[in-house]
């Protein structure tokens, strides 16, 4: 069995106080960090967590929290507590409904920061064709923009058998 890796680093850090305690509560389990000052370096060695498993009771503090921010995490909680089960202790969220790009644009949107850098290494531990590649993610206050390396080889190749569209 072939294991499958996206290894990616977040750049610039990002300050402590430009997040509010629940995007900070989920992107540290998404991601792996560390704290460099007031900042927080967040990387992935395997690839991020597309779920996240909360205490309804921490999330519900943390929504107090993050009352009159605007957080697209915050509307996905929203969201979900009102779907869950009203004995349920664990919230179960699928992150990939707006995945990390959208909560660090949202922290884009609220702070000094003007944007942040995604890249990541599609590896695999054997060499198989579709294991390997890569992409960069250029997250601003209104766009996200992306780039797979399989992407821009589709495009080159075109460009070569003149098969690119004008």
């Amino acid at each position: 069995m072939a294991d499958y890796f996206s290894q990616t680093v977040i750049r610039p850090d990002i300050p402590r106080t430009a997040m509010t305690e629940l995007e900070w509560r989920v992107l540290r389990d998404m991601f792996e960090h560390e704290e460099v000052g007031e900042d927080i370096y967040f990387f992935a060695s395997h690839g991020p967590n597309d779920f996240v498993f909360l205490e309804i009771a921490e999330v519900r503090r943390l929504l107090e929290e993050s009352d009159g921010i605007a957080s697209s995490v915050a509307d996905l909680v929203r969201k979900e507590i009102g779907t869950c089960d009203p004995d349920a202790a664990e919230l179960e969220l699928d992150m990939s409904v707006i995945g990390f790009e959208g909560i660090f644009q949202d922290i884009i949107r609220r702070s000094a920061l003007d944007h942040v850098e995604v890249e990541a290494a599609w590896t695999c531990s054997k060499m198989r064709p579709d294991g390997f590649g890569g992409a960069a993610t250029l997250i601003t206050a209104d766009d996200i923009e992306a780039v797979s390396t399989a992407g821009w080889l589709e495009d080159a190749i075109a460009r070569l058998s003149g098969d690119a569209p004008d």
